[in-house]
């Protein structure tokens, strides 16, 4: 007679499913709030509040990835991975600082606010537009989570959203 083996989902599926129903929870929970890109199909992404038109001034994006102090193996992968993929994609952009690349402790106080102001349910990697040092635009990338097991599939996929951050003018 054949055992069964008892199926457990990993820490990182169960982390999956958690952040995504968060994810709806908090944009349920946040009535008239802008929707980033990262929002389900059908809403519509806003600039950030009192952003100016994209008249004049220089266009930088930046990348920043979100972490808290205490950090898994999972949470190093992706700081790892987005790393690879932007300072590894784009040296040309950073050199001339058209893209930056910063790592924030968002339990340090004067971090805190990016959690508000980002919707930060995670350790989330987020692209942001500024035109002449005011942001216009914002992305979570959450399918950093989804693409964890795939590291070339995670470098394209932050690749691709930055070269189009870049390229599009907002």
């Amino acid at each position: 007679m054949a055992m069964r083996r008892k199926v457990r989902p990993t820490s990182e599926l169960v982390l999956v499913v958690v952040a995504g129903v968060m994810l709806l929870a908090s944009a349920a929970a946040v009535p008239g709030a802008a929707a980033p890109e990262s929002a389900p199909p059908g809403a519509q992404a806003q600039p950030a509040a009192g952003a100016p038109a994209a008249e004049g001034g220089r266009h930088v994006v930046r990348a920043l990835y979100f972490h808290t102090t205490k950090r898994c193996v999972s949470c190093r992968k992706i700081e790892a991975f987005a790393s690879e993929a932007i300072r590894g994609g784009f040296p040309a952009e950073i050199k001339e600082g058209t893209l930056t690349l910063e790592l924030l402790n968002v339990e340090e106080p004067q971090n805190r606010h990016f959690i508000q102001d980002y919707q930060l349910y995670t350790k989330s990697l987020v692209l942001i537009d500024t035109v002449g040092g005011k942001q216009v635009r914002w992305k979570n990338l959450a399918r950093v989570w989804e693409l964890l097991g795939d590291q070339q599939a995670f470098v394209r996929y932050v690749q691709d959203e930055v070269r189009g951050y870049l390229e599009r003018s907002p």
